[in-house]
């Protein structure tokens, strides 16, 4: 397992695949052939999540 401070954690799988995710909300993840792979699809992963999030507030705060 590799953490990159306390930003993610990129492990590699059994099939020799790679799986990434936000130290902080293991519920943002990603995979791929790659650890590069697998990091660039999490940093689109993270985009879209904090985006769903930041939307969610943001309609909250209106009503």
């Amino acid at each position: 397992m590799e953490t990159n401070g306390s930003k993610y954690v990129v492990e590699c799988t059994p099939d020799g695949q790679y799986y990434a995710y936000l130290s902080n909300h293991e519920q943002c993840f990603a995979y791929g052939e790659t650890e590069e792979e697998a990091l660039e699809n999490l940093e689109d992963a993270a985009e879209e999540f904090y985006g769903e999030i930041n939307s969610i507030f943001y309609i909250e705060d209106i009503a």
